[in-house]
């Protein structure tokens, strides 16, 4: 595989697994930003269609091998009963998971709302070295 451009832009002293971890928290960052504040009810069909397509979006970034999205649906509030019944999407109702490898460096990256920090948590679950 050849040496990719974007590394000149990089610190030589940069580990791949800190580029890993780095790339796995843009990923987290955008999902999440791009998510907050996006009107939704509590129909199914719409619900999937949002997780469908920014899972979508997502994984079109570099070194994405898979998102998966869940939006807590007991969170969401608002049918559509009338009108102005509907709610959006906030730290509390965003559940993902990026998975992402960056050259031979595996990383399960997550956001999930922790109850008892009332915060919704962007980690790495795993990272490991490929040999």
């Amino acid at each position: 595989m050849p040496e990719s451009k974007d590394k000149i832009y990089f610190s030589p002293d940069l580990s791949r697994r800190e580029r890993a971890s780095f790339e796995a928290g843009i990923k987290l960052g955008a999902l999440y930003h791009i998510l907050s504040g996006i009107p939704i009810n509590s129909d199914e069909k719409t619900i999937e269609s949002i997780e469908r397509g920014f899972e979508a979006a997502i994984s079109c970034q570099p070194f994405v091998k898979s998102v998966n999205i869940i939006l807590d649906r007991s969170k969401i509030v608002g049918t559509k009963f009338t009108e102005f019944d509907y709610d959006e999407i906030t730290g509390k109702i965003i559940r993902a998971e990026v998975v992402l490898k960056y050259e031979n460096i595996d990383v399960i990256a997550k956001i999930d709302w922790i109850e008892e920090m009332q915060y919704p948590l962007m980690y790495i679950e795993k990272i490991r070295e490929i040999k």
